[in-house]
């Protein structure tokens, strides 16, 4: 019984790495800390005048655009390669990643620009 539930821990951590690999590291985030990790209540609002969310097919794979869950948990204001896309009321938001998209699809009026 042991056994197993060391490996369900591995596991479990393994999947948490690979679902978590979220938005590019920031140089605060290369480093070891203890500080516990923001969640939803304690993420920054997005940037003001920051441009999330684009005109509809604007934005592919492959360019550079800001992440709109980036901006909107980290702050991050920086472009960063586009590896997703989705089109949603009209305008096109892009993704770092295939999780940060899915957690938008998730709550799409949490994180949607609001004009």
């Amino acid at each position: 019984m042991n056994q197993i539930t060391s490996k369900l821990t591995i596991l479990a951590a393994g999947l948490a790495i690979f679902v978590g690999a979220g938005c590019a590291p920031s140089q605060e985030a290369t480093t070891a800390t203890n500080e516990a990790p923001k969640t939803s209540e304690t993420a920054p609002a997005s940037t003001p005048g920051v441009v999330t969310a684009y005109e509809v097919g604007s934005k592919k794979k492959g360019d550079m655009a800001i992440c709109v869950m980036c901006n909107k948990k980290e702050g991050t204001t920086a472009e960063e390669e586009v590896k997703e896309t989705l089109d949603y009321k009209g305008k096109t938001y892009a993704f770092c990643n295939e999780a940060e998209k899915a957690e938008f699809i998730s709550s799409p009026e949490k994180y949607a620009a609001k004009n």
